[in-house]
């Protein structure tokens, strides 16, 4: 769900996906979260970030009950792109002064990782200097081709940490 928060409080949030995930009962979920959640007036998320380690926890535990052998990950949110083509002065300076809120909330998602045991993906590194996969004048969500490599490192991941089982029928589709 584009742009929506782990924050219950946001607008929208990723609250009404349990009810598909208890219809499905996945094996695997990945939750990439966390940049809807600095920002601050008109929509207050910043403003209710001290809910977040406690409502993300709430949404994995929910997921636990759902499917008790999911396996989880959880990810970075992606830093702001100032550097992405057709960004205006304003929104330089909304998502520089949003900024330090990103990097603050990756901190508190690795941690949230650990307390609640499940496996941490960070994307920090791997969007470092690639403007061109961030949709242009908007510096934080990822275009099309973004989103392939998104995916890309999202699966490299779940093979490399045997997170996905028997991949052979996987790999052969995608050949």
């Amino acid at each position: 769900m584009l742009g929506a928060t782990m924050l219950r409080f946001g607008k929208p949030n990723l609250w009404p996906i349990i009810d598909s995930l208890q219809i499905f009962r996945p094996d695997i979920v990945i939750i990439k979260a966390g940049t809807n959640e600095t920002v601050g007036s008109p929509r207050l998320n910043w403003e209710h970030i001290n809910e977040f380690e406690k409502d993300y926890s709430d949404y994995i535990s929910l997921i636990r009950k759902i499917n008790p052998d999911c396996r989880i990950v959880i990810c970075s949110p992606l830093d702001m792109v100032i550097q992405t083509d057709g960004l205006s002065s304003e929104r330089i300076a909304d998502l520089s002064g949003r900024r330090p809120r990103i990097w603050e909330l990756r901190k508190r998602i690795k941690r949230i990782a650990r307390s609640e045991q499940v496996s941490f993906l960070d994307l920090t590194k791997p969007f470092d200097g690639k403007a061109n996969l961030m949709t242009e004048s908007d510096g934080v969500h990822p275009n099309r081709d973004g989103y392939q490599y998104l995916a890309s490192l999202v699966f490299d991941y779940l093979l490399k940490n045997k997170i996905l089982a028997n991949t052979s029928h996987i790999i052969k589709s995608l050949s």
